[in-house]
């Protein structure tokens, strides 16, 4: 299956941050039928699922933070191991495994103090975890 000229232009403008109630209006479709163009993209492996953007500024956990992590151990057990632990937390966001002098890089959302606890409770103390380098995010410009 390749991807019709129409869902890309769906996906482009839903990438963009467009709603779907905005999608549908522009195009002049009813909201089903931008579901329907996503479930049959999702269905076939163009796309993964469907995430929430949230505006964490409108919200009480409005705090970023980036962490980097490198472990002692990088066998694919052990890694799977800390990807399956940072999975649980309602703080991450995002997880990167990366190359270079660290290992993931932890892209984190809540307030301040619940990502300092985070940060020195659950991921300085877990056992593989060789270093940590955290990053407080000050402002964050949208493209």
């Amino acid at each position: 299956m390749r991807i019709k000229d129409k869902d890309s232009k769906i996906l482009d403008a839903l990438r963009r941050g467009d709603d779907v109630n905005k999608v549908a209006q522009d195009f002049k479709i009813p909201k089903s039928t931008i579901y329907y163009h996503l479930n049959k993209l999702k269905k076939a492996g163009f796309i993964k699922g469907i995430r929430i953007a949230m505006n964490y500024e409108q919200t009480k956990n409005h705090g970023s933070a980036i962490m980097l992590v490198s472990l002692t151990k990088t066998n694919v057990k052990d890694v799977k191991l800390f990807e399956d632990e940072m999975q649980k937390s309602a703080l991450i966001s995002d997880i990167y495994a990366v190359t270079g002098d660290w290992d993931f890089v932890l892209i984190l959302r809540g307030n301040k103090e619940e990502l300092t606890t985070f940060i020195m409770d659950s991921v300085q103390s877990m056992p593989n975890v060789n270093r940590t380098h955290s990053l407080f995010v000050m402002r964050h410009t949208e493209l």
